[in-house]
C-alpha cells in the first residue's frame, strides 16, 4: 500500500524542493507529467543541497536525441566515472503522459516508468546528505507525489533540524497510532550510536508512556515511566507538542501538559528529530 504524505500539483520547473524527511527506506516519489514537444531532455535529482553546484546523490535523465536514460551522481561538480546508461527500452515520449515512481530501498533507489519496473541505482551517498528534490528540463510536470510504501510506517523517518535548538523551539506531532507502540527522539546525529537527548515512547501493550536518553551508547537503566494516565488510543487522531524550555523538554498531549523531562544533553548538540513505530503522519510542524 502507498499513503501519500505530500502532494505538488503542476510545480514551477524548475522545482527545487526541500524535503520534509531524510529518506529513508520504505519512502516513495512519484513524478507525473509530459515531456515538452520540443523537449531533448529532462531529470530528476536528489540532491546535497539547494545549490546549482551542489552534489547530486542521484540524477536520472532521460534524452530523447540518444534514446537513452542517464542515471549518475555528481561531487563537487565532476560527475562520477561509474555512471548507468544503458536500459532494456525507452520509455518516453515526447508530449506524451508518463509516470515515473522512485522508491528508496536499503542500498539503492528502484525506478519504476508507467507502472513497470525499469532499473535501479545503488546508493552513491549516505541518505542522510539528501536534503532536496530537483526536476529540470523540458518538461510540464502535472504531479509530484510523496509517500511511504506498506500499511504501518515501522522504518524510523528522520528531520534534520536546520536551526539549533533554543528555548522556545516547539515540534508538534498529528497523527494516529497503528500498532503497539511509537516513538520519537530528539537525537544528536544521524547514526543510532548517537546520543539520544530524549525518547518519548507510548507502549499500547502496557498502557504506558516510557522516556529515556542514550549517552556513549549506554541507554540510562533507570528510565522515566509514566503508567497512571495513558492518553494515546489506537486509530483515533492525537497532538503532541514538545516544547524546549531553558532547563526541559514539556510535552503536551492533545493541548494538555502530560509531562517534563529535564535536559540531560545541551540542546546545542541535537540535530535531528526522529518518529518510529507504528504511526501514521498527519502532519509535523515546527516553531
Amino acid at each position: 500500500m502507498f499513503r501519500t504524505q505530500q502532494l505538488l500539483n503542476r510545480p514551477a520547473i524548475p522545482l527545487v524542493q526541500l524535503l520534509d524527511f531524510v529518506p529513508r527506506p520504505g519512502m516513495r516519489w512519484i513524478v507525473s507529467g509530459k515531456p515538452k514537444p520540443s523537449s531533448e531532455g529532462f531529470s530528476i535529482n536528489f540532491k546535497v543541497g539547494p545549490a546549482e553546484q551542489d552534489d547530486i546523490a542521484f540524477h536520472f535523465n532521460p534524452r530523447f536525441v540518444k534514446r537513452q536514460v542517464a542515471r549518475n551522481a555528481r561531487t563537487n561538480m565532476a560527475w562520477r566515472s561509474d555512471h548507468e546508461d544503458s536500459t532494456p527500452y525507452f520509455p518516453f515520449e515526447k508530449y506524451k503522459h508518463f509516470q515515473v515512481e522512485i522508491t528508496c530501498l536499503a542500498d539503492t533507489f528502484k525506478v519504476k516508468v508507467n507502472g513497470e519496473s525499469f532499473t535501479k541505482f545503488k546508493h552513491r551517498y549516505d541518505l542522510h546528505r539528501i536534503t532536496h528534490l530537483n526536476i529540470d528540463g523540458q518538461v510540464d510536470v502535472d504531479s509530484v507525489e510523496f509517500g511511504y510504501v506498506g500499511s504501518d510506517r515501522k522504518s524510523m523517518f528522520t528531520l534534520p533540524l536546520e536551526r539549533r535548538l533554543t528555548s522556545g523551539y516547539e515540534i508538534t506531532i498529528i497523527g494516529r497510532a497503528t500498532a503497539h507502540m511509537f516513538g520519537f527522539n530528539y537525537h544528536c546525529g544521524p547514526d543510532p550510536t548517537n546520543d539520544y537527548a530524549f525518547r518519548f515512547f507510548p507502549d499500547f501493550g502496557t498502557q504506558r508512556v516510557v522516556r529515556n536518553f542514550m549517552i556513549n551508547k549506554v541507554w540510562n537503566p533507570n528510565p522515566e515511566v509514566i503508567s497512571s494516565y495513558f492518553p494515546f488510543r489506537q486509530r483515533e487522531l492525537f497532538t503532541i507538542r514538545c516544547v524546549c524550555h531553558n532547563d526541559k523538554f514539556s510535552v503536551y498531549v492533545n493541548d494538555v501538559h502530560f509531562c517534563d523531562f529535564t535536559y540531560k544533553v545541551p540542546l546545542y548538540r541535537i540535530s535531528f528529530f526522529e518518529i518510529d513505530g507504528g504511526i501514521d503522519i498527519e502532519n509535523i510542524t515546527v516553531q
